[in-house]
Parts: C-alpha cells; sequence; structure tokens
C-alpha cells in the first residue's frame, strides 16, 4: 500500500546571520526516522514518512536548530503533505552531478554520461535512502579511499544507506564491499543502485548491524554515520579490522572526538589523521602508524 510523505520546509539561518548545512541539521535529529534532505537558496527540506512524523518528531527539529541558534519561529516551518506519486519528482529538481575527489562523479540517470579517461562514475537517482554524494562526511569517506586503495582490499560498510561508498570502493578497485544498514528500505534501495550500476556478488548488502557479528575481518572499514552511534561501533572495531587494516569514520564534529577517542583507546586503536570539510570530520583510525597516501584534506 503506497504511503504519503511529510515534506518540512525552514529557512537556515543562525542568528549571526550565516547559513547552516541542512546535511548538519539532519545528522542532531535523534528520531531516525528521517528520510533525507536537500536545501535550496537557504531553505532546507526534509522528509518523513507521514506514519512517522508526529509532534515528537516536531520537537526534535526544533531542538537541533536550537543547536545552531537558529530561531525555529523565525526560520518559518512549514509541513505539507507530498503524496508517494511525487517523491522521486520532488528530488529530482534540486539533483545535479557531483564529483567527489578527483575521480569519482556521482549522476542521476536523467544526466548525460561525462566521465573523463580513468574517471569513475556511478549513476544514482534520487529514492528512499540516504547517501547521494552531496554531504561533506560522504565526500570525505569517498576521498579517503581514492587516496588510499591499492586494490585487492575487502571492505565493510556500516550504516551503507544508499551502498555509495561501497559501490565507490569496488570501482577504486577493491575486491569486495559488504554494505550494512538497519533499514530494510534502504538496503532494498542500494540493491536496486548495486544492479543499476552492474555490481554482483563482489558487493553484498544486506540488513544487519555492526555487532551482529559473523563477518569475518575486512582491509577497510567505512562508517558514515553520526556521532552519537560511532562511540558504540569502536569497541567492536579490533574484531573487525585485520591487523593492518584502517577504518575511517565520519558524520563526526569537533565536539565528538573526546568521547570517539577514549572509546578508540580503550581497545587499543588510535586517531592516525583527521579531515576536516566545513563544521565535519573524518577520522583515519588503526593499530599502527598510516601508510597510506593521498586521503581527503581540509
Amino acid at each position: 500500500m503506497a504511503e504519503d510523505y511529510i515534506e518540512v520546509s525552514f529557512r537556515t539561518v543562525a542568528a549571526s546571520g550565516e547559513g547552516v548545512d541542512s546535511g548538519e541539521i539532519l545528522a542532531l535529529l535523534q528520531g531516525g526516522e528521517e528520510l533525507g534532505c536537500w536545501e535550496d537558496a537557504g531553505v532546507a527540506h526534509i522528509f518523513w514518512r507521514e506514519s512517522r512524523w508526529s509532534p515528537e518528531a516536531l520537537a526534535d527539529l526544533r531542538r537541533a536548530l536550537a543547536a545552531f541558534a537558529i530561531d525555529a519561529d523565525a526560520a518559518g516551518i512549514a509541513v505539507a503533505n507530498v503524496p508517494d506519486k511525487d517523491w522521486n519528482a520532488t528530488w529530482a529538481a534540486s539533483l545535479t552531478p557531483v564529483r567527489l575527489g578527483r575521480r569519482i562523479r556521482i549522476r542521476q540517470s536523467w544526466h548525460p554520461p561525462d566521465a573523463a579517461d580513468g574517471d569513475i562514475e556511478l549513476v544514482i537517482d534520487p529514492r528512499r535512502a540516504f547517501g547521494t554524494g552531496y554531504h561533506a562526511t560522504t565526500q570525505l569517506v569517498a576521498e579517503w579511499l581514492e587516496g588510499g586503495l591499492r586494490g585487492g582490499e575487502r571492505v565493510l560498510d556500516v550504516g551503507t544507506g544508499s551502498g555509495i561508498l561501497s559501490m565507490v570502493a569496488l570501482r577504486l578497485g577493491a575486491s569486495s564491499a559488504l554494505g550494512i544498514d538497519n533499514d530494510p528500505v534502504a538496503v532494498e534501495c542500494a540493491r536496486e543502485y548495486a544492479r543499476a550500476n552492474g555490481f554482483g556478488a563482489e558487493l553484498e548488502l544486506r540488513v544487519g548491524s555492526f555487532d551482529g557479528g559473523g563477518m569475518g575481518t575486512f582491509d577497510v572499514v567505512v562508517a558514515n554515520i553520526d556521532g552519537m552511534t560511532l562511540p558504540r561501533l569502536c569497541p567492536g572495531l579490533p574484531r573487525l579490522l585485520k591487523p593492518d587494516g584502517a577504518a575511517c569514520l565520519s558524520g563526526l564534529q569537533e565536539h565528538d572526538l573526546p568521547e570517539i577517542a577514549a572509546a578508540l583507546a580503550g581497545v587499543g586503536l588510535s586517531v592516525r589523521a583527521r579531515f576536516q570539510r566545513e563544521e565535519w570530520l573524518a577520522l583515519e583510525v588503526g593499530r599502527a602508524p598510516s601508510r597510506r597516501g593521498g586521503a581527503c584534506g581540509d
């Protein structure tokens, strides 16, 4: 049965007069039911399934706005119903191709190919899964992969969303990738993207969590989630990473660092490098000093 959606729009200007990235606001929401966001001319649009929208979700949004010194009343919050049949059209109107790093281009199917020799191109149309390549946290991890993969790695992508990081890793030379997400809708979308981009058995996408066990060990682990969830991942990293493996944790801000660093130190891991874009951080994590080169920078 089709389900309608709720679109909540608001202005993203803080009291200081500076604009705030809508993705940053999305990352602070605690409900976990929001589907994604886009921004146009300083107005953010965040979507929920109609059945998941509630007064509590609105209160959660107002708290997130307050964290960025955005007055919720002045922001002009507007709530509108979006019929299921209009979902893709609403997203499509906001998206154009985006480049990640030096060689990676993400485009939608209605835009023509434009990949130079040696470039990597993925086709990701807007659906109900987070991860279309526009957010700084995704870009940081993709650039880290571009700078560090040497070929033949086994990769784990925690909180895979659209599967974009798993697909990028494979196109960069990884031999296999496992993407896990606790959202069945996201995993189904990721599987559709994988088929559309010609991936096969080398890419496994499954519903699950990082503490589910039975996954084996990996040369590379990437996790683009959020600062509240990442500390829970840290205790399990030693059993997921091969002895000389490396992880890239993203979705963090400066205030998250003390908790993350303490959680890593408690299991014998350390931050080997950090990368920043706008307000967002990505951390390279491992057991030994980094031997990887060319990773993403500020």
